[in-house]
């Protein structure tokens, strides 16, 4: 692919929005594209960092090790067994249950982690493009006021406050271009490799949530396949077998019995206390989606209020019933108001993720 063709895609892509499976294009906002990036997609960043999460390594050794055992624990009670090594089985086996689960999530969250950073680099990269055009509008103010300044139609403490605003927002581009390089170094580690100036590529797609059930009825089908919740499932089943084997084996004893059924209750008890966090979980991850939609609303009808707003202020410029500087102001606050938007939708893509997979929350 040529160097052309990808900064005409990423144009395209950067300044539009998916919503209801529709491109809509954005008017004002306008990301530079490095031309001499190198374009990491979502896809390839995800494997890299798959590849090399010492997490997933740990986990993917803890699954092989826990069959290893399983299969030894099998060989043991295929020609007759003790009630000790049955138990010994139905441990090993619930071990074995739970460390897949383990991996599973362990591998989904690396690449849930993956795609917040990455998200996090291209709103951060938008935020300071946005930031740099409006520090152009305010050394045009800067340079307006000194005129007036000397002039005599303005005080030095007005030039004053003028200028300190300038530094400001001096100051606020060089912060915003250290947390760039920050979020760069944060993607760098997750995927091994040196840090560059990466060209990342991730359309913004809007798809309001559509629950086709009550949010009671969603919950629990999540609460019965969660599989955090499972893994305290199978440690209560586990708890008690055990506790089974040592009511019918175990020379009567208050101790041990009341140990057993200790066991048991606490399995019970943490079983139940993950149910009530996780519906807890569910129910404010939907507060913020729903939320986070009404806002997006609003934001769509500020945004073509200040589209009117922009005409009119064209208008008064062409008749010169205003300055040049009052139109760049007006299409600076639709830049603005447009990378609110796609900052929510990026934002709203993470939190339907959340909703779809309880255990990313």
């Amino acid at each position: 692919m040529n160097k052309k063709y990808i900064a005409l895609l990423l144009a395209i892509l950067t300044n539009s929005v998916t919503v209801f499976g529709q491109s809509i294009s954005l008017t004002e906002l306008q990301i530079p594209v490095k031309t001499d990036a190198v374009v990491l997609t979502l896809e390839e960043a995800t494997q890299k960092a798959l590849t090399h999460s010492t997490t997933l390594k740990s986990s993917n050794m803890d699954l092989k090790i826990s069959e290893q055992k399983l299969e030894t624990e099998e060989d043991d009670i295929a020609n007759g067994h003790t009630f000790q090594q049955l138990l010994n089985y139905i441990k090993q086996n619930a071990n074995y249950a739970t460390s897949k689960l383990s991996q599973e999530v362990t591998r989904e969250g690396v690449k849930f982690s993956l795609k917040q950073v990455y998200i996090e680099i291209i709103n951060k990269e938008r935020e300071i493009a946005l930031t740099k055009q409006s520090l152009k509008n305010t050394e045009k103010e800067l340079l307006i006021a000194k005129t007036k300044t000397k002039l005599g139609l303005i005080s030095e403490q007005e030039w004053s406050n003028q200028e300190l605003n300038y530094q400001k927002a001096l100051t606020n581009v060089q912060q915003q271009e250290i947390n760039v390089k920050n979020a760069y170094q944060s993607l760098a580690k997750l995927i091994n490799m040196e840090t560059e100036d990466y060209q990342l590529m991730l359309e913004p797609i809007y798809e309001p949530l559509d629950l086709e059930m009550s949010l009671d009825t969603y919950i629990k089908g999540k609460i019965n396949t969660d599989p955090t919740i499972k893994q305290k499932q199978i440690s209560l089943e586990t708890a008690e077998s055990e506790a089974k084997f040592t009511h019918a084996t175990v020379p009567e004893t208050e101790t041990a019995d009341e140990e057993a059924d200790n066991s048991v209750t606490k399995a019970e008890l943490s079983l139940a206390d993950e149910k009530t966090n996780l519906r807890t979980k569910i129910e404010n991850c939907y507060d913020n989606i729903i939320n986070l939609e009404t806002n997006y609303q609003q934001n769509l009808m500020e945004l073509e209020t200040l589209k009117k707003q922009l005409i009119i202020t064209q208008k008064k410029y062409e008749l010169e019933q205003t300055t040049e500087l009052d139109v760049l102001k007006a299409k600076q606050s639709i830049a603005e108001k447009e990378g609110e938007i796609i900052g929510q939708i990026y934002e709203h893509m993470l939190l339907i993720e959340q909703f779809e997979n309880s255990y990313l929350l």
